[in-house]
């Protein structure tokens, strides 16, 4: 059991929702209801996938997180660096029983936009590439965010490898992760990890991070035809301009924000998606997120109270 709660901890379920929830968007919203291997696939991106994509994530930024004071709460386990490891094992094994599932139950390319991401997940957090590393790509990489509502579109049966949503939802990545660094930026230098905000500078990467939510902006309200809706990109603009000088308490309530915008966001898209489908099929769908939020929420707000005890 303290395994497993350990390993739960490493996973981030704060972060559960960004990769599960759109995974449900494409499926819902391109086939227009909800099958029952679609439920198999929102746990995968729940826990397995998060799992997988953070456990060598820690081991391999062991150092620079001893220095961070925002790890060992919501934001991030700290764990023994042997414990990591067996971990990091634990969590690529796991992938082994989803991957036969999705090859057995939809269409090949749902299989090759899984493996892509698997790919682009390890080679992100682990030698020899260690993209994470690697300014600039550290923050291009992060389009694997995007990938989750490519795998659920193709789950329901489209057929081009890369759909324009998904194509904005990258821009959102690249954004989001260049902003994330901003927090982190003094720790990374302490410990020799060279990110963007490193190499940039808070400032700058701000502007980037920036450069690429306007483009977010743009590309929503060209897909729905609604000038209106680029005011989603506003509440990551803002954020773009807080974190120009964000250092230390500041840094840190600047993550804090962006996981707050995430969840709203998030609740904001699921709730239109819901509504684009028929009744009977929106009803079994708004469970499904809803229970994901619950548990996602539940698992990462009851262990801060435990913490406290």
């Amino acid at each position: 059991m303290r395994n497993l709660l350990k390993a739960i901890e490493i996973s981030r379920p704060l972060l559960w929702l960004n990769t599960s929830m759109p995974l449900l968007w494409g499926a819902i919203g391109l086939r227009g209801e909800l099958v029952a291997s679609d439920v198999v696939l929102f746990a995968f991106f729940l826990f397995p996938y998060n799992y997988f994509l953070h456990a060598p994530n820690d081991y391999f930024d062991f150092e620079t997180d001893a220095r961070n004071p925002r790890k060992g709460g919501v934001e991030g386990a700290l764990t023994p660096k042997p414990l990591l490891a067996r971990h990091a094992i634990i969590s690529t094994l796991l992938l082994a029983p989803f991957l036969i599932f999705v090859a057995a139950t939809y269409p090949p390319l749902t299989l090759l936009s899984l493996l892509v991401l698997l790919v682009l997940s390890a080679g992100y957090n682990a030698p020899p590439t260690r993209l994470k590393g690697r300014p600039v790509l550290d923050s291009l990489t992060n389009v694997l965010y995007a990938i989750p509502l490519q795998v659920g579109l193709h789950a329901a049966g489209s057929t081009n490898l890369i759909d324009a949503p998904v194509l904005v939802f990258a821009a959102w990545g690249i954004g989001a992760h260049a902003l994330t660094t901003i927090t982190d930026r003094d720790e990374d230098a302490a410990a020799g990890v060279r990110t963007i905000a490193v190499l940039l500078g808070r400032r700058n990467t701000a502007l980037f991070a920036a450069a690429w939510f306007a483009l977010v902006g743009f590309g929503v309200a060209t897909i729905t035809a609604t000038p209106a809706a680029a005011l989603l990109a506003l509440p990551y603009l803002a954020l773009c301009f807080i974190g120009r000088d964000a250092r230390g308490e500041a840094g840190r309530r600047l993550y804090r924000l962006f996981l707050i915008a995430n969840v709203a966001l998030g609740a904001s898209i699921t709730m239109l998606v819901l509504l684009s489908v028929s009744v009977d099929a929106a009803i079994p769908a708004g469970i499904l997120a809803m229970s994901g939020t619950a548990i996602a929420l539940g698992v990462s707000v009851g262990r801060a109270v435990l913490q406290r005890r």
